[in-house]
């Protein structure tokens, strides 16, 4: 029994969900980062994309601050709270 055309069909699956589900990463990171960036007055919030789907990255003064509190603040996060609200999180 030959089994390229079947090994062929299979690695063209592999490929189709692989750039489905890092599509999916990339859409989801984008919209993190939009709601995280809402809530940041002085700060950026950017959504690029790495070979495994996507990245966030975050940066504002005193953001660490403002995350985990500090001796004297309690924390007012933003980074925690929008990763909550994203649907299917596991």
């Amino acid at each position: 029994m030959e089994t390229g055309p079947l090994q062929a069909r299979l690695a063209r699956l592999v490929r189709t969900g692989g750039d489905a589900a890092r599509a999916r990463a990339r859409e989801a990171a984008r919209t993190l980062a939009s709601d995280i960036q809402q809530e940041l007055r002085n700060g950026r919030a950017e959504a690029t994309a790495t070979p495994a789907g996507a990245a966030v990255t975050v940066e504002a003064p005193g953001l660490i601050a403002r995350e985990f509190g500090t001796a004297t603040r309690a924390a007012r996060p933003v980074i925690g709270p929008a990763v909550a609200r994203r649907p299917g999180r596991a």
